[in-house]
């Protein structure tokens, strides 16, 4: 009788002992997570915010070594910075060139005023939040003919800073020696950070 007692006895501990593992042992995916402000991890990594730029169509005359600026383009367009980095490159490959990119849709409009067929054109003033000094380096290009693009071209080219009616005579005696002045930027950092996206293609 001794010997069944500790047999159950030793059984019912068997039993409780599973029953503990087994209890232990629920999926955590099938848990409930409760949140605790306190302990849960925030991602500080906030979204980047977006660029804005737009596209001018030009001609190079070969001959006379000058660029003619065709139009202004459309509609301001924005993005991340990678994205204009590869607005950069498709612009030349279908022979427009992408300016930008700019902080703001406001310094965006601003830029697109300069970008006429001639300095007579801009017939709209700066926006009134543009600071009295702005930004801007030039660019070279050449033309490829047989793929019917352009090329960006290295040269030397130092951040100029001035005023509104500087950047348009830089933007139309630039022209002459077929060369773009890209801007105006409203920040010198911005003009640094720009010129070096565009050093990328050459």
């Amino acid at each position: 009788m001794k010997g069944f007692s500790r047999i159950l006895s030793l059984l019912i501990a068997v039993l409780f002992v599973f029953g503990s593992l087994k209890a232990s042992a629920v999926d955590p995916e099938s848990t409930i997570k409760v949140s605790n402000p306190e302990t849960e991890i925030i991602d500080d990594k906030e979204p980047t915010p977006d660029v804005y730029w737009f596209y001018i169509r030009m001609r190079i005359d070969s001959k006379r070594k000058e660029i003619e600026i065709m139009g202004g383009g459309g509609k301001i367009v924005s993005g991340s910075i990678k994205s204009f980095s590869k607005a950069v490159w498709w612009g030349i490959a279908h022979r427009q060139v992408t300016v930008g990119p700019f902080y703001s849709e406001t310094e965006a409009l601003n830029a697109k005023i300069y970008y006429k067929k001639s300095k007579d054109k801009i017939n709209e003033l700066p926006q009134p939040t543009a600071p009295s000094t702005m930004h801007w380096f030039q660019c070279a290009f050449t033309e490829l003919r047989r793929l019917g693009s352009y090329e960006y071209t290295r040269s030397p080219a130092a951040i100029t800073s001035g005023g509104s009616n500087e950047f348009a005579d830089a933007l139309f005696e630039g022209l002459s020696f077929q060369r773009l002045s890209i801007g105006p930027f409203w920040d010198y950092q911005q003009a640094e950070e720009a010129k070096a996206i565009y050093r990328l293609n050459e």
